[in-house]
């Protein structure tokens, strides 16, 4: 049996976070059905009620260090945590829980990350000195692999792996007829994307399909999705309760076509087999859609209606062939991401000798 400490993006309410830390739970538990795990969470009662774990606060420092104490290994992910794009705040935060677990004896693992964009000059130097003393790093995209060397980051091992959220299984759900499933998010930006994507949806509606908009991050996204779904008109609706991810699977499981922002709708999209076209405002949206060799109508900066409804048009008609190509893709990704539970159960067992 060994203790694992998680730390990532949880209990905020964002479904594609739930779902890497269920992903997460679960690649642990298949190694040693006997670990105990532990998650910092915003939310510790929700966290550990939804996810059978137990989770203390994540701003807690007594809470937090009497966890890492007892632990074999810290890890921290998965998802977009080292970044400054947000907030230095941010990515302080998380390099500073990896440097009390290293100085409270814990081994480290950052575990299936996306790195960067960090574009201050000092946050770049702090993350370099952290990064350097954690045990191992993997990294779910090339981009994020290439973001380390250029930081200058050399001594612990690091390796390509794939994001967590695709060991989740299926569910048994055929697509409904003509459903194009939408996620977008609010995003600044000069370029008027969501009009676009307005503009392309209504073309669709014409066409005979139905546009069902989903709020993945329920608090943050259900406004824009609604505003969305009344300026499309007939033949869209919205989502309007908040679904947890494995209702989510199910939403995305009904679609011929998923087009998403959001890049876990997109990973959930495609573990559920479905053809995908991304909006890309972050570099990781481009790196996943690069992996399952699915297409970028463009990004928030440059989105064109007529080519975001082609893309979707053309996944509609070759959806079949789509379909077996995607699904070879997806099976040798989730036998990488399965990877980053072995290293992680690895590390746990040095710690305990």
């Amino acid at each position: 049996m060994s203790r694992y400490v998680i730390s990532g993006y949880y209990g905020f309410g964002n479904a594609g976070d739930e779902a890497i830390l269920q992903a997460i739970i679960d690649s642990l538990q298949r190694q040693d059905r006997q670990a105990e795990i532990t998650v910092f969470s915003a939310q510790p009662d929700q966290t550990a009620a939804e996810h059978r774990v137990r989770a203390v606060h994540r701003t807690s420092l007594g809470s937090i260090m009497g966890a890492l104490r007892q632990a074999d290994l810290f890890i921290s992910g998965g998802g977009g945590l080292l970044q400054d794009s947000t907030s230095s705040r941010s990515l302080l935060y998380y390099l500073s829980l990896l440097t009390l677990a290293r100085g409270l004896g814990c081994k480290t693992m950052v575990y299936a990350n996306s790195i960067g964009p960090i574009r201050r000059p000092n946050n770049q130097k702090l993350a370099r000195r952290v990064l350097e003393k954690v045990d191992h790093i993997t990294v779910r995209d090339e981009l994020s692999l290439q973001l380390l060397q250029d930081l200058g980051v050399q001594r612990p091992p690091m390796q390509l792996t794939a994001d967590p959220v695709l060991l989740l299984e299926p569910p048994l759900v055929e697509p409904e007829e003509r459903v194009i499933v939408v996620a977008v998010r609010e995003w600044p930006s000069q370029h008027d994307f969501l009009e676009q994507v307005t503009l392309a949806c209504r073309q669709l509606v014409r066409d005979g399909f139905t546009i069902l908009l989903i709020p993945f991050h329920f608090g943050r996204d259900l406004a824009v999705t609604e505003r969305l779904a009344q300026e499309i008109g007939q033949g869209a609706r919205c989502l309007a309760q908040p679904q947890n991810f494995a209702e989510l699977l199910a939403d995305l499981a009904q679609a011929d076509v998923v087009v998403a922002m959001r890049l876990h709708a997109l990973i959930m999209g495609a573990v559920c087999n479905r053809p995908l076209v991304g909006i890309s405002y972050d570099p990781k949206v481009q790196g996943f859609l690069h992996s399952v060799d699915q297409p970028v109508a463009g990004s928030t900066d440059d989105l064109q209606a007529e080519q975001l409804y082609q893309l979707v048009l053309t996944a509609y008609e070759q959806r079949q062939e789509i379909r077996r190509s995607l699904a070879k893709r997806v099976q040798q990704l989730r036998a990488l991401a399965a990877e980053n539970a072995t290293i992680a159960s690895t590390l746990a067992q040095r710690k305990k000798r």
